[in-house]
């Protein structure tokens, strides 16, 4: 299996994954339409996990399946955290010091790009504050990142994919987003670095598929839908009864939350065309 993420030759989606039972339900996903795939833990999940017989499973599992499983530490603060995740071999790292001044931003991202090198593992930045919640990251306010200040990022950084606020959000969305596409492009014209798109829950098959064809977009990063599909799962359970105690059966439970995983991850990993 391929230790190190194509991630120049091919566009993948990431999803947000808690525990055991969801990744299985995303590789079971990708599995199904024979595409490698990326596992991402947020700061907090990264925490909590018991990282050796995760990252254990995650290898075995994708082994048996016959695909690659890349694991990504999503929107890290905490340099410390993030070193974590490099010693207990993560594939990627993302450092976020988009609520920080440019140069502090820059400044640690070396400081992670360093350590992250050192190991072969890849990095991630973000330039601008994308708005939204995610698990523990809150950005109440956000806008478009200015091209100027990610043209000096870039040349003064040696990440290798870049995030840049272009008007996704993470949660759900309360309206129709407003997509500044010029952005890629702008972006494109400075650097070779894969772009990655933060906030794509609620957005579009057809804006998946426009962004999708631009050659930059290399990473679509899902995670609140991956939360919603375990909520329908419970949800479902409910419905069908199965949550009384008379007759309780937890794998009949964990069968709809995985279905449900399953099939959010599968639709969205259809409309890949590379």
């Amino acid at each position: 299996m391929n230790r190190y993420i194509d991630i120049n030759k091919k566009s993948f989606f990431a999803f947000n994954i808690w525990d055991v039972n969801s990744a299985k339900a995303v590789i079971d996903a990708a599995c199904n339409c024979s595409r490698d795939v990326i596992l991402q833990t947020s700061e907090r999940v990264f925490k909590e996990l018991d990282k050796k017989e995760f990252r254990q499973y995650i290898k075995d599992y994708s082994y048996e399946k016959n695909i690659n499983t890349y694991l990504h530490l999503d929107h890290c603060r905490n340099i410390d955290v993030l070193k974590k995740a490099v010693d207990c071999n993560w594939d990627s790292v993302m450092y976020d010091g988009s609520g920080e001044s440019l140069q502090n931003n820059i400044s640690n991202t070396n400081i992670c790009s360093e350590y992250a090198h050192n190991s072969d593992i890849l990095i991630e930045a973000e330039v601008g504050s994308i708005i939204g919640v995610e698990d523990d990251i809150s950005v109440r306010e956000g806008g478009i990142a200015s091209l100027n200040d990610v043209n000096t990022f870039l040349q003064n950084t040696s990440v290798d994919l870049i995030a840049v606020a272009f008007g996704t959000a993470h949660g759900l969305y309360k309206g129709k987003p407003i997509l500044h596409y010029e952005l890629i492009d702008q972006v494109k014209a400075l650097t070779d670095i894969p772009f990655v798109v933060h906030g794509g829950t609620g957005l579009s098959d057809e804006v998946f598929k426009k962004l999708l064809s631009y050659s930059n977009v290399k990473k679509i990063n899902i995670s609140t839908e991956m939360k919603q599909a375990y909520r329908r799962g419970i949800q479902k359970s409910y419905e069908n009864n199965l949550l009384l105690e008379d007759g309780f059966e937890a794998t009949k439970i964990e069968k709809l939350i995985n279905d449900e995983i399953f099939s959010a991850a599968l639709n969205k990993m259809t409309l890949l065309n590379d």
